[in-house]
């Protein structure tokens, strides 16, 4: 019998958890008679807080090595776990939970094929370490809401009288990923002469100015959480959204919302959502581009490609505008 399960997360972006979700899920519902206690990085903590297959989440205050360790030691200590899974393989987490677990997993990133979506990778690899059930290999990342959070997220949308609402989320965090604000533009003018209603969802003042004066409304500042809760309400509309491989993106395909997904720097056949979803990859022959070591990249950290004159990413450029308002109808 395995009595407590410990699922360390603590590579620090919301993207991260997201694509943890279905390995947590998995675990959950392969040792149901197991205490799960997931560490993971805030403040994208708050995301598993209703998650009733889960026992305990430990929020890891900061993403360096004394912040993780600080946090996930004394969970370890304390459980003394049956099964330890990490994601992580830094700050000397393996020999950390192969110290303290009577089973660690701690190597869900080896030998990764350029072609198998991230998430379901690490599923697989648990599959065949003999942790998961093999009927749980292909399950969705999916966050779990309540009724009162997807009600709050219909009255935003409400409140902008949206139809058919389609969430523009343009701010891709890092700038190698970001699709020409222009681009964005156009796609909202087309979304707003079709009858469906734009709603920016950005933090980014520029972003939400631009797009405002394309017709676009603009979300209220929002928790991660009501983030969730709106993409479900757009959902249950009818909606669907659109933006770069990003966190919040991934995380309104969680909600259950269509998404279509912007890829450059990153390829889709590796990072793509997945559910109802379409991922447009741009410029497919980049010379640039590596799947499987994409910090490597020349263009990765200053966001400069070496084949464009003004050193703007060409595969964000590359993506067109029209193919994007065409993935939006087809969806929303």
């Amino acid at each position: 019998m395995t009595d407590d399960v410990v699922v360390v997360d603590t590579m620090g972006g919301l993207g991260d958890l997201l694509l943890a979700l279905p390995l947590i899920e998995a675990l959950g519902r392969s040792h149901p008679e197991a205490r799960l206690t997931v560490v993971t990085t805030a403040p994208w903590h708050v995301l598993l807080e209703r998650d009733p297959r889960i026992h305990a989440v430990v929020p890891v205050p900061g993403r360096d090595g004394a912040a993780v360790t600080g946090a996930v030691r004394p969970v370890l200590e304390r459980l003394r776990p049956d099964l330890a899974v990490t994601t992580n393989r830094q700050h000397g987490l393996p020999e950390l939970l192969a110290a303290h677990a009577r089973r660690a997993v701690t190597d869900l990133w080896r030998r990764p094929p350029a072609d198998e979506p991230v998430d379901l990778r690490m599923l697989r690899l648990l599959v065949e370490e003999g942790v998961v059930d093999p009927a749980l290999a292909t399950l969705p990342p999916k966050v779990v809401l309540g009724e009162d959070e997807v009600a709050a997220g219909r009255r935003v949308l409400d409140s902008l009288g949206a139809r058919a609402p389609v969430l523009v989320m343009p701010d891709s965090g890092m700038a190698v990923k970001h699709w020409p604000l222009a681009s964005w533009a156009d796609v909202v003018r087309g979304l707003a002469a079709r009858g469906r209603t734009p709603v920016v969802v950005s933090e980014v003042a520029e972003q939400r100015r631009v797009l405002a004066e394309a017709a676009a409304a603009a979300a209220p500042a929002l928790p991660i959480r009501g983030v969730a809760g709106l993409a479900a309400a757009a959902a249950g509309l009818g909606g669907a959204a659109a933006g770069g491989d990003t966190g919040p993106v991934r995380l309104a395909a969680a909600a259950g919302l269509p998404v279509v997904g912007l890829f450059g720097p990153t390829l889709a056949a590796r990072y793509g959502y997945r559910g109802a979803a379409v991922n447009l990859q741009g410029l497919p022959g980049c010379p640039v581009r590596r799947p499987t070591a994409i910090t490597e990249q020349e263009c990765w950290w200053e966001a400069r490609c070496p084949l464009t004159a003004d050193h703007a990413p060409a595969c964000m450029a590359d993506i067109a505008p029209a193919g994007v308002l065409a993935a939006l109808l087809a969806a929303a």
